[in-house]
């Protein structure tokens, strides 16, 4: 069990360095500060305070940021591959092709999967709210 988290967590950080540090450590960045900010808000809420909407929607904002920071880092990473490729002066072989298309989605996978849990705490904060009221 814990061999298979120790696994798990090094390819996951093998997968962080291998998108690329300009466009993976903002997106980590962004997810530290949302996850400080989900766990104030479930915190503050559990115990009955009011909670300031502004925390709550700065959740939501965070996490579309999360999510257009990936696509655009991953378009920038497909247009450098592009143009190495064209520059290039002899053919390159398909494998090499596929692996840089691997990496370039990285970061519109991993922005999605900080939009998709922001937005699930987003939408739970929410409804907890309404409740409270």
């Amino acid at each position: 069990m814990i061999a298979t988290k120790i696994l798990l967590a090094s390819s996951f950080i093998g997968l962080h360095y291998e998108g690329g540090a300009p466009f993976m450590f903002p997106l980590l960045f962004l997810l530290l500060i949302n996850s400080g900010i989900i766990i104030y808000a479930f915190i503050v809420t559990l115990q009955g305070k009011p909670l300031n909407a502004v925390w709550i929607e700065t959740i939501r904002r965070i996490a579309t940021l999360a999510a257009a920071w990936g696509a655009w880092s991953t378009l920038i990473g497909l247009l450098f591959a592009f143009s190495a490729l064209e520059t290039s002066p002899e053919p390159v072989p398909f494998p090499v092709i596929c692996g840089g298309l691997k990496v370039a989605l990285l970061t519109v996978l991993y922005g999605l999967i900080i939009f998709c849990v922001s937005y699930v705490a987003y939408i739970i904060l929410k409804i907890m709210g309404r409740k409270l009221l």
